[in-house]
């Protein structure tokens, strides 16, 4: 989570998932308490990171906790709590929990919910999402994580205006294997990618030459030329590259007319 972004608030947490209770364990009474109970612990816990306080974290953590956070590090307990720090000057913000569901067996929670953060940063609005999962065990007193696991949820980006005649720069037939092509082509100031034996797809602008799908948040498309001065696509995904190479510069610019 981005500690340094985050504004303790006044939170008002609606539990609108219902909750499920391994048989013979809980009522389903002691179920919606102990979940609130955990709504709001995990609450408490998010309005705690703007200032840094590590009192409450101190007090939840089991003391073999471990999470895995958005980047894949590991941290236990004691490395987790140096991460903290008050906000910079210029940072502000609030998590709210959202969508929990949690599920219990024996003296085990497991609850799932949305971090749903918004920042300020220097007067510029952002708004990003975490999937958090955190497993819990219940004591004669309250409830102690054993471990968290937490990710960004990926949002797609603003399309940005790129010339008509720089798009088309980029089309053509490129190729992957001997059996794999894909045809770049152009129509009505958007350029669209069609792999062989697929359906057309639009690519839209993140930059100059660097472009995404509506139906993936992760992927990207990147025109650029290679060494030897021809024109490459790389599919980028996780930070990895597949290379099509164009193996035919052009092949059809179609503009549709209003009638």
């Amino acid at each position: 989570m981005k500690k340094s972004f985050i504004k303790s608030g006044t939170i008002t947490v609606i539990l609108s998932l219902v909750l499920y209770a391994s048989f013979g364990q809980f009522s389903y009474t002691d179920s919606v308490k102990f979940s609130m109970q955990l709504v709001n612990i995990e609450q408490q816990l998010m309005d705690d990171i703007s200032s840094g306080n590590i009192l409450n974290w101190n007090k939840y953590l089991n003391s073999n906790f471990f999470i895995i956070t958005e980047d894949g590090s590991m941290l236990e307990k004691d490395a987790f709590l140096k991460t903290f720090s008050p906000l910079p000057k210029g940072y502000s913000g609030y998590i709210i929990v959202i969508n929990p569901k949690t599920i219990f067996h024996q003296n085990t929670a497991v609850i799932s919910y949305v971090a749903d953060e918004y920042e300020t940063v220097f007067g510029n609005k952002i708004h990003t999402q975490y999937s958090s999962m955190n497993t819990y065990i219940k004591t004669d007193t309250s409830w102690v994580m054993l471990s968290s696991q937490i990710f960004e949820i990926p949002l797609l980006p603003p399309a940005v205006y790129v010339p008509a005649n720089t798009l088309k720069k980029y089309i053509g037939i490129y190729k992957l294997t001997d059996s794999i092509t894909c045809n770049i082509t152009f129509e009505n100031d958007t350029l669209f990618y069609q792999r062989t034996g697929r359906d057309k797809i639009a690519l839209l602008p993140e930059t100059s030459n660097m472009f995404f799908k509506l139906s993936d948040a992760m992927g990207r498309k990147i025109f650029s030329n290679n060494d030897k001065g021809v024109m490459i696509m790389r599919e980028r995904r996780n930070g990895q590259d597949v290379i099509w190479k164009r193996i035919k510069k052009k092949f059809f610019i179609l503009t549709l007319k209003n009638t």
